[in-house]
């Protein structure tokens, strides 16, 4: 009956669950999408370039999404079986509330297991990756452009001049290129027109010729090959001539096992079991060790709070017949809000030194935890009214009473 039970339960949380999990994060990569499409367009960038940075966004905005999407799977369930007294039904039979949210807090703990392995390693990788395709796209000649009358050198040995460049060096009229390789054999190309493209993770950089010819002259040749074309994509081969860096530029782009390790070693990474030289990433940029602590105990405190949001969530979603429908669903996500903001501001402050993360992040966790808990104990101790119901009838005094007084005033 029990396992009937937690499957029942179960089986009212996961529609909620996945879905707010999916349409939080469809809604956030089209918001992204959008200013992707500007960069890239702007740029003389594929579109394929978009996917694969929208690609490497996923796992951030799952790890938003997550915690939002726990805690209406679990309020609206509880909801569901309060309003149709199935819970009343369950209660009776001597099965305490603690043990009807048992399945939750499981779940609670699965999402908690996946999130840390989703902050700690999945996101640090695909941010690396997001941020290295930005770089291609907005780094060395495609930033600067290349400009019209000037001689350029570029990494394939090749020298190029352009009669007329726009749209910030992206756009080339009158292109000419010259090559003399050792023996004596002297390659050139001429086009109308040309445009600078970039790849996206590989950093391959073309220059798409339009309307031109390819001419190839050797020496002890009585005549040159001449080849034309209408399109052309002629590799430069600027990822030579500018590098990313590797990763671990700053905190969030390392793992878990990283920062574990940097925060042993007092915030110098000396770790030789990874398979980059971060150490020299973390001297280059100059990682400082407070924002190295204050990252460690972010991603395990909000971690930890994935497991409390069941608790916060049965105890808002639990009513009586004549309570509203809505306050529990609001003030809990303006508390989860509240709560998130509250970490980012207090890790803001660990991360330059001002409070050691132990005392900045683990005891808004800590409050959270009591607040929770208490709320739950509450609600599962006193019968009849819940004590989010004693609060909205509250609020709902305080507001009335604001309205009043302005209706006398006017």
């Amino acid at each position: 009956m029990l396992k009937s039970l937690d499957f029942y339960i179960l089986k009212q949380i996961m529609p909620t669950l996945l879905i707010t999990l999916m349409v939080s994060a469809i809604i956030l990569l089209l918001e992204r999408m959008l200013r992707l499409l500007d960069l890239v367009v702007g740029n003389g960038v594929s579109t394929f370039v978009v996917v694969q940075m929208l690609f490497n966004l996923i796992p951030y905005y799952i790890g938003l999404a997550l915690p939002v999407a726990l805690f209406l799977g679990v309020l609206l369930a509880f909801r569901k079986l309060s309003s149709q007294s199935e819970l009343d039904a369950i209660l009776s039979t001597g099965i305490g509330l603690s043990r009807v949210i048992r399945v939750a807090v499981l779940l609670g703990l699965f999402m908690m297991i996946f999130n840390l392995i989703l902050v700690g390693y999945l996101q640090p990788y695909s941010r690396y990756a997001y941020r290295l395709i930005l770089f291609n796209i907005s780094s060395g000649v495609l930033e600067t452009g290349i400009g019209e009358g000037v001689f350029m050198n570029l990494p394939n040995d090749y020298t190029l001049r352009v009669q007329e460049a726009r749209r910030a060096g992206k756009e080339l009229y009158g292109v000419f290129a010259h090559h003399q390789s050792e023996d004596g054999t002297i390659v050139t190309l001429t086009a109308k027109r040309g445009r600078l493209i970039t790849g996206g993770l590989d950093g391959k950089t073309n220059l798409r010729l339009y309307q031109g010819s390819r001419n190839k002259w050797s020496p002890g040749s009585y005549s040159s090959e001449t080849i034309s074309f209408e399109v052309f994509d002629w590799p430069l081969n600027l990822e030579k001539l500018v590098q990313f860096r590797v990763r671990g530029g700053d905190e969030r782009e390392l793992t878990l096992s990283e920062l574990l390790d940097s925060y042993l070693s007092n915030g110098i990474l000396k770790s030789k079991k990874t398979n980059f030289n971060i150490e020299n990433s973390v001297q280059k940029n100059k990682i400082d060790s407070n924002a190295i602590k204050a990252e460690l105990h972010s991603r395990i405190v909000i971690s930890l709070s994935i497991l409390v949001l069941p608790l916060l969530a049965a105890s808002m979603g639990i009513m009586t017949r004549r309570s509203s429908r809505s306050f529990g669903l609001v003030f809990g996500l303006i508390l989860i809000v509240v709560y998130h903001e509250i970490l980012e501001f207090f890790e803001a402050i660990a991360s330059v030194g001002f409070l050691a993360p132990v005392i900045a992040l683990w005891t808004p966790f800590f409050l959270f935890l009591s607040a929770s808990s208490y709320l739950f104990l509450k609600t599962e101790m006193v019968s009849g009214t819940t004590p989010v119901q004693n609060i909205e009838d509250k609020w709902s005094n305080f507001y009335q009473s604001i309205i009043n007084l302005i209706r006398e005033k006017s």
